[in-house]
């Protein structure tokens, strides 16, 4: 069987079962373990499905985004890498911008040595700044459940008040084709504003989001840094993109 058909019978045999075990998908679609961890792990990166602890899988919604705090447990490694090399980029006195994203959120930790300002519209950015004392300012708008931030007008209105040396932002996916894109369209116009209030905007992305295609298009893939952990071959015309093993 093509992987395309046996990927789109994994999404049926989920979607009946809600939450199914690996161990009852290899037996039913008559495959070995590494074929299935292959195409799992796809349809992970495609957001079709969520890989739980102890082996489960959860078919997730179509135009549903994970969680914030579902994404926190993903890639936590490579993020870690990201939200490192991010941070090494600020100076002190920057006045920054976090976008709610789980690669940001794990920039925090890092800052507490900086003399920064940083202004974020995620609720959990915030409770983490303030963990670690560091200056926050909070942008109030709609709060959207799955990333826990504020977007809408309100938001709108306040973002563009404001002027950052640098941006960091997060994206559900980049590719050469498609540029930077991100599921929701209200996120995309918070996220566009803080590019354009921005000096230095940077995205951030590790690699298991390259040639993910998301519903809006943020930029296209060589406009703004991209800083993502491993190398990748296709983009290696590209000098806008950061490695977090290469020095600057």
């Amino acid at each position: 069987m093509i992987p395309e058909l046996r990927q789109k019978k994994i999404i049926d045999i989920i979607s009946e079962s809600d939450i199914i075990s690996t161990e009852k998908l290899t037996k039913l679609l008559d495959i070995s373990p590494s074929t299935l961890r292959r195409d799992l792990i796809k349809l992970s990166k495609q957001e079709k499905i969520m890989l739980m602890h102890g082996g489960g899988i959860r078919i997730l919604p179509k135009n549903t985004e994970m969680s914030m705090y579902a994404k926190m447990g993903l890639h936590k490694e490579a993020k870690d890498q990201i939200a490192k090399k991010a941070a090494s980029l600020i100076a002190d006195g920057d006045v920054i911008y976090l976008d709610p994203s789980s690669t940001t959120y794990q920039m925090i930790p890092y800052l507490k040595e900086c003399r920064v300002t940083v202004i974020t519209n995620s609720v959990s950015h915030i409770d983490e700044l303030i963990h670690h004392k560091i200056p926050c300012i909070m942008v109030g708008g709609t709060i959207k459940i799955s990333t826990n931030s504020c977007i809408g007008l309100i938001a709108e209105n306040i973002l563009r008040d404001f002027n950052f040396n640098k941006c960091f932002i997060g994206a559900n996916g980049f590719s050469i084709t498609s540029g930077i894109t991100n599921h929701d369209i209200n996120e995309n116009v918070i996220k566009t504003l803080a590019v354009r209030q921005s000096c230095h905007p940077y995205f951030l992305m590790d690699s298991s989001k390259f040639n993910v295609i998301a519903m809006v298009k943020l930029a296209n893939i060589n406009e703004y840094p991209i800083i993502t952990e491993k190398f990748i071959p296709e983009l290696s015309n590209y000098n806008n993109i950061i490695y977090t093993n290469v020095d600057l």
